[in-house]
């Protein structure tokens, strides 16, 4: 059967792929100082609305956080973030190794909340120069447990950030999957215009790996960290001779001759079918007997199971249990499906099927 354990199983979209065939005889200059990559951040800045934006491709989505959180903030200061956003629980103290002290709050879903950030505010406040000062907010769109931010919720955070002179990252791993979201009324342009930086994954959205780190000169700490990014990429070891494959693969995937009726280029195409298989499954499991976690159109889909029917998922469609507490006491798992630009639409029912037939 389908596999459900992620969005980066397989290679790259087949337009992608064929894009880096076709260049693949080229010479070009190294380190990312290439024509496509020129073009690829072009092509970027031309979607987002930010002709001044600075753009840099990065391997992975760990690096990229890496340079976004020390580009944008001083060494004495941390990134204010969600308990369990994905720096906290999923890059082994990453920020950390590069002198930064993440500030986590205890709000959930891996959401960001400006009542969640105000109490380490006020403690940062008070003790000065003793603890740590918060000097940005850090948080995914979608969050780590699939949650879809409202422009409503945006605005917030970036109105509370500008109010305390910190800077706003927005990782994006996932960005195409949230922009793309039904419903959703935060648009890319609108987290250009007023986040200091941002990503658009491309790892988990059709090419072989990849981040578009894109950083606003808006600002003095946009403009700090657009100077400091190319020190920091080569110190940190991310800095990539054959960049020219990442510029390639964005090329592809914001090339305007891809827009379909809706007026959207394939980056965008490509996790609207990732989304619209998630929403499929999700309402095949939920008329399977399941519960899910929260109601998300994004492709990540979290849902309460029993520790047989657990096994039994993991086993059959590689979807993985996931940490957290069963409110209801009776020691449920939760489990994680998620869909991919690549996941067939006839696997959905096959899936659903499947979970149905093994509910306790």
């Amino acid at each position: 059967m389908q596999q459900f354990r992620n969005d980066y199983s397989e290679g790259a979209a087949p337009a992608i792929l064929d894009a880096l065939v076709h260049t693949n005889l080229e010479q070009c200059v190294g380190y990312g100082a290439d024509e496509h990559c020129a073009h690829a951040a072009e092509l970027i800045r031309a979607e987002i609305g930010q002709p001044n934006a600075c753009v840099a491709f990065v391997p992975g989505g760990t690096p990229a956080n890496i340079l976004a959180i020390t580009s944008l903030t001083e060494e004495f200061e941390g990134p204010l973030c969600a308990a369990d956003a994905h720096p906290t629980i999923h890059e082994t103290g990453a920020i950390e190794a590069h002198g930064r002290r993440l500030l986590a709050t205890h709000d959930p879903l891996g959401r960001l909340t400006c009542a969640g950030m105000e109490p380490l505010w006020q403690a940062s406040a008070a003790n000065g120069a003793a603890t740590t000062r918060p000097g940005m907010l850090y948080f995914s769109h979608t969050s780590e447990l699939g949650y879809v931010y409202t422009r409503a919720e945006f605005d917030a955070l970036c109105d509370w950030a500008v109010a305390r002179d910190v800077a706003v990252y927005v990782d994006g791993a996932r960005m195409a999957s949230g922009i793309t979201a039904a419903g959703a009324d935060l648009t890319i342009q609108h987290i250009a215009e007023r986040a200091d930086a941002f990503t658009l994954g491309g790892t988990k959205n059709g090419m072989l790996f990849g981040e578009a780190l894109v950083v606003n000169p808006r600002t003095p700490r946009g403009r700090r960290a657009i100077e400091r990014l190319p020190y920091l990429t080569k110190r940190a070891g991310q800095l990539t001779a054959k960049g020219r494959v990442m510029g390639v693969m964005y090329e592809a995937a914001f090339d305007p001759a891809t827009r379909n009726e809706a007026g959207e280029v394939l980056y965008w195409q490509l996790a609207r079918h990732a989304n619209a298989c998630a929403t499929e499954l999700a309402q095949g499991l939920v008329a399977a007997g399941y519960e899910p976690y929260l109601e998300t159109a994004g492709n990540q889909q979290f849902f309460w199971a029993t520790p047989g029917e657990a096994a039994r998922l993991s086993d059959a469609l590689g979807c993985e249990p996931t940490a957290a507490d069963d409110p209801t006491g009776a020691g449920r798992q939760l489990v994680r499906f998620v869909t991919s630009w690549a996941t067939p639409a006839a696997s959905i029912a096959e899936a659903a099927a499947f979970a149905r037939s093994i509910k306790e």
